[in-house]
């Protein structure tokens, strides 16, 4: 039995809920990895044990076709941080030197809120610590959309915050805190031997994300709040503190070494929040989320789904995918209807007490009343993907795929063909032409590609790839 709340009160003899909570707001709490496969968790059978990962899916939810909107990343955070396609305000690709015009400023228009600012509204704090990669203006950065930012703005960055160059700080709000190693005179091989950090444990990236988490929620335990945890981990540069590469001796693959000993680390910060949360006495009233931004690279196993990052097959778009809510959601459950990052923001949203309103034209929705009862039909009728000459629709356990911009289209059963090894196309061409029709429909209302990596968009920026004015350690003491 599921109950709004399991705390309770003696009150003349009876023991009654405690009716204070059924209005209180609950935490959250979201991890989102970067470049991490179906097939890398254990509780989907990873061979690199990820109890802490795997305690979210045990004492929660787990959605077996969890999916996300773009196969990477920064596409992906979009549709995340907005509950929108994010074609639909031409974020169709990472952030690259080409756009439309010079007046086009890459990033998640100001205009569209983001989640921290959706909870913002509704009396939030709210922290984003880690990965951002969604616009790089002054105005789109996450020290103005977020209370509290630690991280860098990149698609990448060093695990040693000193190794970044200067175009790549790492921030703390507007305080820039790495000092470079190269400045200080110490060497690159000193530092690092083929990804074998042999100096600064204590820095290494993925242990400060969750520093900063820790001391962000124990500073606002008595308030709601939102923490967003965009790790790097385990995105490239493969990089591991030779303690944790030490302990995986017996894999002989140096890269594939790496990685194991990088997500060992995100899984043991991932259960320093989660202890915190425990500890404070928030765990039973935090909604705690775990995803993937797209699926593995090349050093990730994706088993047992077809192709990697930057496909379209499900290894590209179906991520590890769990959540918990302890006062609201009974464990062990197991969700096997779609659903997309895109749900996060309206869950949270009504979670958090709000509404939504139809004019933010939101495509997710929320995921709770879905959860707490299996009669109210499934999240979404059609999920769709289009980015470079990729475009695939699924619709119940179809899927449409085509990776030649619509010239041709495969059908697959994704109920039998989890694989995707058999086109269903010739054999069953009117639900074929039923999703492409659907297709084709929905991406006629999308909002023509911004910015990316395609010269034919037209003007190309002269200063991509360098230092921002921001960048500069002493910008925002001049501008006080």
């Amino acid at each position: 039995m599921i109950f709004p709340c399991k705390k309770a009160v003696l009150i003349t003899g009876l023991l009654v809920l405690n009716i204070g909570c059924l209005w209180s707001k609950p935490n959250f709490v979201i991890f989102l990895a970067d470049d991490l496969g179906y097939g890398d968790v254990g509780y989907q059978g990873g061979e690199v044990p990820t109890p802490n990962i795997d305690s979210i899916a045990s004492d929660g939810v787990i959605f077996t076709d969890g999916y996300v909107t773009c196969p990477v990343c920064a596409p992906s955070r979009a549709g995340l941080l907005t509950g929108r396609y994010q074609q639909s305000f031409g974020f169709w690709d990472n952030i690259g030197p080409f756009r439309l015009s010079k007046e086009v400023e890459p990033g998640i228009p100001l205009d569209i809120p983001i989640l921290s600012e959706q909870l913002q509204e509704l009396g939030y704090v709210c922290g984003l610590f880690g990965k951002t990669h969604e616009g790089d203006s002054e105005e789109m950065m996450a020290f103005n959309r977020w209370n509290e930012f630690f991280g860098f703005n990149n698609g990448a960055s060093n695990y040693l915050p000193g190794m970044n160059r200067d175009h790549n700080p790492i921030f703390h709000n507007k305080k820039i805190i790495n000092r470079s190693y190269e400045k200080s005179g110490i060497s690159r091989d000193e530092i690092n031997q083929k990804g074998v950090l042999q100096i600064d444990r204590q820095q290494y990236l993925t242990d400060l994300i969750a520093d900063y988490t820790l001391s962000f929620i124990e500073g606002n335990r008595d308030r709601p709040f939102l923490c967003y945890l965009p790790f790097n981990a385990i995105h490239g540069p493969f990089q591991a503190p030779k303690d944790l590469y030490e302990k995986y001796a017996s894999e002989k693959n140096h890269q594939r070494r790496l990685n194991m000993a990088m997500l060992d680390s995100m899984d043991h910060n991932i259960g320093r929040v989660l202890n915190k949360l425990k500890k404070l006495d928030l765990e039973e009233d935090t909604l705690v989320i775990f995803l993937s931004d797209n699926g593995g690279h090349e050093e990730s196993p994706n088993q047992p789904l077809r192709g990697k990052k930057a496909t379209y097959w499900e290894g590209g778009i179906r991520v590890p995918f769990c959540l918990k809510w302890p006062i609201r959601l009974e464990a062990g459950q197991v969700y096997r209807h779609p659903v997309i990052s895109l749900d996060l923001l309206p869950t949270l949203v009504e979670a958090a007490g709000g509404n939504i309103d139809p004019s933010w034209k939101l495509d997710g929705v929320d995921l709770i009343p879905y959860l707490l009862d299996s009669s109210k039909g499934i999240p979404h009728e059609n999920l769709y993907w289009t980015w470079g000459s990729r475009k695939a629709i699924r619709a119940g356990k179809f899927k449409a795929l085509s990776q030649d911009s619509g010239k041709s289209w495969q059908l697959y059963d994704l109920k039998k063909d989890i694989s995707e090894q058999w086109d269903l196309g010739t054999e069953n061409v009117s639900k074929l032409d039923q999703l492409v029709k659907r297709f084709k429909s929905w991406e006629k209302e999308l909002m023509p590609q911004q910015w990316g990596w395609r010269s034919d968009l037209g003007y190309k920026d002269p200063s991509f790839g360098e230092p921002k004015p921001y960048h500069d350690p002493n910008y925002f003491k001049k501008s006080k």
